[in-house]
C-alpha cells in the first residue's frame, strides 16, 4: 500500500524560496533523508548525482541538499546547470543511487524544489519518497544516527556534465546531418536548456535562434518558455524559421 506523503507532490517538493520547507535547513535534511535511504534500502550504495537550474537560490540549495548527503555519508556528484533530463540520465550512467535536481520547473524564479530520481534515471516510486519522507520528519531522538570519521561523505563536480549530455542525444539520431537546412528559434526560458539544447540542434545540422538565453538568476520564464510563447511564435515569422521549440 502507498504510504501518504505531506511535502512530497507529483514533481517532488516545491515551493517558496527561503519559505518552508524550500529552506537550508530543511534542504540538508532532506539530503540527510535522502543518504540515509540509499544506505538502507539500497545496501550501502552512496553515489548521488545533483544538477540545478538557474535560479538564484540554485546555488543556496544545492549546497545545502549536498550537505546534508555528505552528513550521511554519500558520495556527492554535482554536475552543474542542467535540465532534468541530464540528471536522470547522468543518475544513470554514472552508476549512482539516486539524483536530485534543484528546479521549479516553470514556476516563478523565486520558487524553487528538489525532484528526485532511482538509480535507473526515473522518478522515485510513492513508497520510497514516503519513507525518506518519515525520515525527514521524524522527531531528532528517532532520526539515523549519522556516520562519522571515514564514513562522512566527499562533495565532487563531475567533468564536462553537459558535453556527455550533448553527446548522448545527439548519439541517439542516426546522422548529424539530420537537420540539415532546418531553422529552428529555440526559447530557452533563460533556464537550464540555454546551453545544450542550442548544441544539441546545431550539432545536429539545424540553424539555430536562441531567445531566452541569457540567464541571470531572476528572470527564468519572465515572459519566455513553455507558459509565455509569443515571443518565439513572433521569432519563428521573422527568421522564416521551419520550427520553433519553447523549453519551461
Amino acid at each position: 500500500m502507498t504510504r501518504a506523503r505531506r511535502w512530497f507532490g507529483t514533481d517532488g517538493i516545491r515551493g517558496t524560496a527561503n519559505v518552508e520547507p524550500i529552506t537550508v535547513e530543511t534542504m540538508v535534511r532532506v539530503g540527510q533523508a535522502l543518504g540515509h535511504w540509499t544506505r538502507s534500502a539500497l545496501r550501502g550504495q552512496r553515489r548521488v548525482v545533483i544538477g540545478r537550474d538557474t535560479r538564484r537560490s540554485g546555488d543556496m540549495l544545492e549546497s545545502a541538499v549536498a550537505a546534508g548527503l555528505c552528513a550521511a555519508g554519500a558520495e556527492v556528484l554535482l554536475a552543474g546547470l542542467l535540465p532534468t533530463p541530464a540528471v536522470a540520465l547522468l543518475t544513470r550512467r554514472l552508476g549512482a543511487a539516486a539524483g536530485v535536481v534543484v528546479s521549479a520547473s516553470h514556476n516563478p524564479a523565486g520558487d524553487n524544489g528538489v525532484k528526485l530520481f532511482a538509480g535507473d534515471g526515473f522518478k522515485l516510486s510513492d513508497d520510497a519518497e514516503a519513507e525518506i519522507e518519515a525520515t525527514l520528519l521524524a522527531a531528532a531522538d528517532h532520526a539515523p544516527a549519522l556516520p562519522t570519521g571515514s564514513g562522512i561523505g566527499t562533495v565532487t563536480r563531475v567533468e564536462d556534465a553537459s558535453g556527455r549530455y550533448v553527446d548522448a542525444v545527439v548519439g541517439t539520431v542516426p546522422t548529424s546531418a539530420a537537420l540539415r537546412g532546418v531553422r529552428i528559434v529555440l526559447d530557452c526560458a533563460h533556464g537550464a536548456t540555454y546551453r545544450v539544447a542550442p548544441e544539441i540542434f546545431r550539432a545536429l545540422g539545424a540553424a539555430v535562434t536562441t531567445i531566452g538565453a541569457a540567464p541571470d538568476g531572476d528572470n527564468i520564464n519572465r515572459d519566455a518558455g513553455a507558459l509565455h510563447t509569443a515571443a518565439m511564435q513572433a521569432r519563428v515569422v521573422a527568421e522564416g524559421a521551419q520550427i520553433g521549440m519553447a523549453f519551461d
